[in-house]
């Protein structure tokens, strides 16, 4: 008898449950995140980033500041003589030529350029470039030009590769100029940063406006 009366409690409290306001209590959606909004992690290296001028991968950019001719000559002087030895920076870096009645000056670098290194693998390639710097009163004009890799030199003399058949649009996107190649797309991301820190560091050396 008492377990048919604790049986019916029992039904009664959940119809009195069901008959009420009840009801699943709302799940918060998941935080989205960079991976599934739909943008392209290297999108800032499609399009227009690399500039080709007569069929030659060239970048050039224009500084101003207050400085005399020759101010901004030996301020660049300075600058690239030292960039030559910076950290990364192969014997082959150079000034190469200087023309101190023009305020003109041509450097050659060779410099790695390392897509990966850890523990158990070095992946990187040898970045080879000539700069000319060309020094006026409130101006200085910068040249970076003949742009060529020399990639995994010590298996059997590695692979080499000029800009114009590397990391143009042509050659470092997909077809759909959507998406980078998956190995030439790597030099043209780096490149691509490499020339914006160089840019960015003779802009800070001159105190260009």
């Amino acid at each position: 008898m008492r377990k048919m009366m604790t049986a019916i409690l029992l039904c009664l409290s959940l119809t009195t449950w069901a008959q009420g306001t009840w009801e699943r209590p709302q799940q918060a959606a998941p935080a989205q995140t960079a991976t599934n909004t739909g943008e392209y992690e290297y999108a800032k290296y499609l399009g227009n980033v690399v500039p080709v001028v007569n069929g030659e991968v060239i970048w050039e950019k224009t500084f101003t500041n207050q400085k005399d001719a020759g101010q901004n000559y030996t301020t660049m002087l300075n600058f690239l003589t030292a960039m030559t030895t910076e950290e990364g920076q192969l014997k082959e870096s150079t000034v190469s030529l200087v023309n101190k009645e023009e305020h003109k000056i041509v450097c050659r670098f060779q410099e790695w350029m390392v897509f990966k290194n850890s523990l158990l693998a070095l992946d990187r390639t040898r970045l080879i470039y000539q700069l000319i710097a060309e020094c006026h009163d409130g101006k200085v004009k910068v040249t970076i030009f003949r742009i060529n890799y020399w990639y995994e030199e010590e298996r059997d003399g590695g692979s080499r590769y000029k800009a114009e058949e590397w990391i143009t649009d042509e050659w470092a996107l997909n077809k759909k100029k959507t998406r980078l190649a998956k190995i030439s797309g790597k030099f043209r991301r780096k490149t691509v940063d490499r020339m914006e820190e160089i840019f960015q560091n003779i802009s800070n050396c001159l105190g260009a406006q």
